[in-house]
């Protein structure tokens, strides 16, 4: 069976908009985190990451001095293991699905947080995430997996794969 659902795509082609549609479409409990860019003058200087209660943290930021790094941005660890890993837990114990927007390389530098997500991946309840197009070594192994089921979002598909996407869901 295909419990995991993978949403895959280039930047800015409406990954974050279609997972909003569908969660909007279900009338399940939801359960996970998602990511959203911080903007300063319209233009896009780090990412947040919030979970479905309201939890947030900066997750990565140009303006930070982290040693973990991914192109301009450092990397906050401590947003991932405070934030991701306890809406996921939250998620496996009360959701009847699990959202997670998005995995990818900042996620590879918390070894806790990656553990995490191979249990969420690995449990009975269903998954919809969006991941990396271009695969780094933790979305190369997920992407691998035969429990999964991958939708990728292009210009012109994404405004009717969410739909596709739903059915699957409700299934």
């Amino acid at each position: 069976m295909q419990k995991n659902i993978l949403i895959t795509g280039y930047p800015g082609v409406g990954k974050t908009t279609i997972i909003n549609k569908i969660i909007k479409d279900l009338s399940c409990s939801i359960g996970g985190f998602y990511t959203h860019e911080m903007r300063e003058n319209g233009r896009r200087t780090g990412f947040y990451i919030t979970d479905f209660e309201g939890n947030q943290m900066i997750m990565a930021s140009e303006r930070s001095n982290s040693p973990y790094r991914v192109n301009k941005y450092g990397v906050n660890i401590d947003a991932f293991e405070k934030i991701g890993i306890p809406a996921m837990e939250r998620a496996l114990q009360n959701a009847d699905l699990i959202v997670i927007d998005e995995i990818g390389r900042m996620e590879m530098f918390s070894p806790k947080f990656c553990d995490m997500l191979r249990i969420v991946f690995d449990s009975d309840k269903p998954l919809l995430a969006i991941i990396k197009k271009i695969d780094c070594e933790l979305t190369k192994e997920l992407k691998e997996r035969e429990d999964i089921i991958i939708f990728e979002v292009t210009a012109n598909n994404r405004d009717r794969i969410s739909d596709e996407i739903t059915k699957k869901i409700d299934t």
